[in-house]
Formats: C-alpha cells, structure tokens, sequence
C-alpha cells in the first residue's frame, strides 16, 4: 500500500485562473480555458505558482477583504504574467520577531490597479464582450480626466488644501501619479465627478468610489506613496460622509491615522523623537526610532508642507465625525507635534529649490492659552488655515468635555470646565481679525475657510450652552433652571450667528456652502432654533429655519444623501409634538444625539427613493 504522505497518492487542488479568483468566483481550473472564461468570453490566464512563496490563492486574496470587509473589487483584464508575479500577501502588516529590513527596502504591498490595463478599458476604447461594470470601474483617460481634476482644483482645492499645485500637475503629466498611486486619480474622480456637467460621468462616481474603496483597503501599515496615499484617503473620508457611509468614513480616519503613525508622519516637527543608531548583518548601521521601524523622509519643502497640511486635515476630519456622532477621537493630540501650515501662498509659491530652513511655521503646543495667542501671527498676512487649527484643537477639547464617560454634567466641576472652555474661546474669537470673521470683507480665495472657520466657532459655542436643564451654576449653584435658559440663550445666539453666515454666504455663490465639513455644523444650529422657536413661540426663527432647508435642497443636487438626510431630519423635528420639543430642550446636547427616532425616519424616507444611510 502506497503511503498517504506520498505525493503521487494525494490530488493537487487545481489553481483558479486569474479571472475567477478576481471575481470570487468558483473555477474548474480546466486548461487552456475554464468554462467560465468561455461562457463570458474572457481571457483566460494563469499564474504559475512561486516557489518561495505560500499559495497566493490561499492567502492573498482572503486577506484583501477582511480589513474592512468584503467590497466589490471591479477587476479589469488580467495584466501580463510578468505583473502577476509580484502579488504579495499585505506582510508589512506583522512584525516578525528576528527580521529586520534597512529603511529603504520597506517592505511594501503590491496590488492589482488598472494601470497596466489602461487602454482595453479607457473612455475611448471599443467596448468588448464585458460587462459593462468594468467600463464604469475604469480610470478615465485624455480629455475627461482633465475635466475632473479641474472640477476637483476649482470647486474642492480649499476643501483640500493641502495639494502644491504645481508639483501636482508636473508629476501627473510625467506620468508619476498614473504609476504610483492611482487610488488618489480614483478618489479625486469619486469627488469631482458630482460637479460635473454631463451624466455619464456622474453615473461612474459609484464605480470609481468602490475601485477606490477597494485599492486602499489593499493598503497595509506602511504605504507607498505614503503621504498621496495619506491624501487620497481623506478624499475617499469626504466622500464617504457625503454619501451616507458614515460607518467607512469613521474607519478611514483610524486607518490613515495609523499608517501616518507607524511611518512617523504626525511627528515631523519633533523634536522629542529619541533615535538610536543599530548595526546591521551587512556591516551597515542605521538609525531607528523607538516609536516605528521605518520613518518617513521629507524630500523638500514642499514634501514637508504637504505633510503638515494633509495631518492637519485628518485632525480636523477627526474632530468632525466625532463631534456630531459621539464616537471616539482617533488622533491623539498628545502624539500630535506638527507645526502648523504657513500661508497658502507661501505655499504654492514653493519650488524644489525651496531651502526647508528658510520657511516659518507656527509651533504647535498643546498649551491652549498659548496657542490662542500664537493667532497673532496669522494676522499679517492673514491666514485662515491657521484660525481653523487653533479652531478645532480647542473643539477637540470640548469633545473630550462633553462625550466623557467620566465627567457628570451636573456637578460643578463640569460647569468650571465649561466656563473655562467658553473663556477661551471668546479669547480665540477676539484674536481674529474682522478680515477673517465676515465673509462679505473677505478676500475671495480666503472665503471658504472662513466660513468653515466661523460655523466651527458657532458650533463650539452651542456645544458649551446647549446643556442639560437642571444643571448647577458657578454663580450660583441653587439656581439651576435660570442658569440652564441663560445658558441656552448663549445657543441660540451661536445658531442665529450661523443663519446670517449662511444668508451672507448665498449672496456671493451658494457653492461656497456646498462642503461636507461644515453641514452638520449648519444641522445643529437649525434643531436649536427650532427647539428655540417652538418652546417660546418667537416667529423669527422660522425665516432662519427655511433657509436652512433651503440650503440643504441645495446641497442635494451634488450630495444627494448627505442633503436629503439634513432636509428630513430638520423637518422631521419641526413636526414633533411640544412634549418631544421639551424633552429635547432639557435633554442638552447629548441628549439630542442619544435621540435616534429622526434618523429612523429619514433611513425610511430615504429607502422610499432607493437611497440607502449606513
């Protein structure tokens, strides 16, 4: 009898051709041929197994879709065999005791993009026998492309300003971006494609959305390209919350943190980072910091300015999930030393010749008093960007008041918190000069931010009053239910602040108004007038309430989900009964978010019209 271990006595599972495992579908691994490939009429290609390595099939393939679930991976023609053979499993994911590599050889995950594939599947090419779906999923080329990072500098540059213009458009000419990070071609299609004229490519923002979705959840802890990797995930975080895939907008936040972690990225402005120099098998040495086995090197000033923009937007983009939602900040300010971004005309006007010693930036300190007077600064010339991080560190600080699980709000050490959180920032709006604080004197490239920048400065302040009823006063701690409707009355004001931004904002151009940074800052001030105007009868808050509603229809002409969602929500709360309004009232601000019946609401509405709110 033959033994069992031998070889020849146990069938080799036949390998899926190329086709099939990027479908997820089942093979018969029949050669030349499998009968799928023949009934599609595909191209059917396999790939010869190495022979250092585990089987690809066994293990590549399940990884890629267990990080954040399993999504719909559009593949397009197999690229050649030569491609093919370098698909490795994410390995820079595990740290293995005894291994060590030099900086320059990181290991780095290699995926499947369509770059090899480009011409089958570009705009201009004849269709074939395919579905249709990977002509959707693909990358567009010539003409259109253009179009759309047009679209994206126009209407999206100041919602992400972090691209050095020119140094953008040299390497995507050169064909640099194409080669090394076609996710960020991806996800800057997914935004622009909503602006732009003409159907059929609105139609493909869902396709290249999940092309996009797929090729970063390929990404493993250390990225390459890491800092345009780092940028194309917080477009995909924009476009996630506009759409209602809140769930994958709050992940992308922690996995980008983390990737910009682990490469030392959110500590280039350190200079607490202890660095030890180890020897190496070949003779070599190298230095290692104790916090990442391989850092991240600035190339030139504009590298490092581009890195300091694009962390600085992930902070902010973490503090605005968090705040109306509840959940957990990801970006720890204490593990945060970047200095903050000069101008952006500093900025653009960098070139590679740029000496890095030769530009000032603003220290970051966690010292908020310090950093209120840092503003000083920004003044001349004025630089909104500056405002706006001084901004949202100190709504960092309210976040952590407000969503603690350790804090009561009825004691009066959270209302000596809250006192000094609301001393700070009539101190932080004092330091902003008029030019940034209306938005009818201010210079038209500055304007975006400063309306981004004054609707956080309102939200701040209905997030400090807009407290639970009953709650004790420094003044005087027995006169709860006076200090709880003065405290309101703070609110209301701030909401009312927001209406005439809002107002003054629609007189210049109402795309000014169309981000997804500052809508749910626009929400909550509409619930507190609402709340405002139905428990005291004032009218005037109805004209304010009807912009709002005006504003979010607005919105989804481009933000279909993240407009409808606003628009139902605040009219859901103008029909509830007067006793739902007084409990509201008196439940404070955490008490609205722990309110869910709207959102019940609007996810039933919205499935009326086949739209779907994760």
């Amino acid at each position: 009898m033959q033994s069992l271990t031998d070889s020849a006595s146990v069938p080799k599972r036949k390998r899926a051709c190329n086709s099939c495992r990027g479908r997820k579908k089942r093979c018969d691994g029949e050669r030349p041929t499998c009968s799928l490939c023949r009934k599609w009429g595909l191209r059917c290609e396999y790939t010869a197994p190495s022979t250092h390595r585990v089987d690809q099939e066994d293990l590549s393939l399940p990884y890629m879709s267990t990080l954040f679930g399993r999504q719909p991976f559009f593949s397009l023609d197999p690229p050649p065999q030569s491609v093919l053979d370098v698909i490795m499993p994410p390995d820079d994911s595990f740290d293995l005791p005894g291994i060590s590599m030099p900086g320059d050889m990181a290991p780095q995950n290699e995926y499947l993009t369509p770059t090899t594939m480009l011409d089958p599947f570009s705009l201009d090419a004849p269709r074939g026998s395919d579905p249709d779906v990977f002509e959707e999923a693909a990358l567009p080329t010539g003409e259109i492309l253009t179009q759309l990072i047009d679209i994206f500098f126009q209407h999206f540059y100041y919602r992400f300003p972090f691209f050095h213009r020119a140094t953008f458009f040299k390497q995507l000419h050169a064909g640099a971006i194409h080669a090394e990070c076609e996710l960020l071609l991806y996800a800057i299609c997914t935004v622009a494609s909503g602006f732009h004229p003409d159907p059929s490519i609105k139609s493909r923002q869902n396709a290249w959305y999940e092309q996009a979705k797929f090729l970063y959840e390929f990404t493993g802890r250390l990225p390459n390209p890491a800092l345009r990797t780092i940028q194309a995930s917080l477009c995909l975080i924009f476009h996630a919350y506009t759409r209602g895939d809140f769930s994958v907008c709050w992940l992308y936040v922690g996995k980008a943190w983390r990737q910009a972690a682990s490469l030392g990225m959110n500590r280039i402005d350190s200079s607490n980072t202890a660095v030890v120099t180890i020897g190496r098998k070949d003779g070599l040495e190298e230095g290692r910091g104790y916090l990442a086995r391989y850092g991240w090197t600035t190339k030139s000033a504009i590298d490092r300015e581009e890195c300091r923009r694009t962390l600085w937007l992930l902070f902010m983009m973490d503090r605005n999930d968090s705040w109306p939602t509840g959940w957990p900040t990801v970006v720890d300010e204490r593990q945060f030393k970047i200095d903050i971004p000069t101008t952006d005309a500093v900025f653009q006007a960098m070139t590679d010749d740029t000496d890095i010693s030769t530009t000032t930036n603003a220290p970051f300190t966690r010292n908020l008093n310090a950093l209120i007077s840092s503003t000083s600064t920004a003044k001349t010339p004025l630089n909104p960007f500056h405002y706006l991080v001084v901004t949202h560190v100190l709504l960092g600080r309210v976040i952590e008041l407000i969503h603690s699980l350790h804090d009561s709000p009825d004691t009066p050490e959270y209302a000596q918190e809250c006192e000094d959180l609301d001393n700070s920032l009539m101190k932080l709006r004092l330091n902003i000069p008029r030019s940034a604080t209306s938005v009818l004197e201010a210079s038209p490239e500055d304007r975006d931010h400063i309306i981004w920048l004054n609707l956080i400065l309102n939200t701040i302040s209905i997030l400090i009053h807009y407290r639970k009823a009953g709650l004790s006063s420094l003044s005087n701690p027995n006169a709860s239910s006076s200090a709880s409707n003065e405290s309101f009355t703070h609110a209301v004001l701030a909401a009312r602040n927001t209406a005439q931004i809002v107002k003054d904002t629609s007189r210049i151009s109402i795309d000014l108004l169309l981000s997804a940074h500052i809508a749910s800052s626009v929400y909550i001030a509409g619930c507190v007038l609402v709340i405002h105007w139905r428990t005291t009868g004032d009218d005037s808050c109805k004209g304010d309430i009807e912009i709002f509603e005006l504003l979010f229809e607005r919105m989804s002409d481009v933000f279909t989900v993240l407009g409808l969602k606003f628009k139902l929500a605040i009219k859901r709360d103008q029909e509830r009964e007067d006793v739902e309004i007084e409990k509201l009232r008196d439940a404070g601000y955490k008490g609205l978010l722990a309110d869910c019946s709207k959102w019940g609401f609007v996810a039933e509405e919205a499935a009326k019209i086949g739209i779907t709110i994760t």
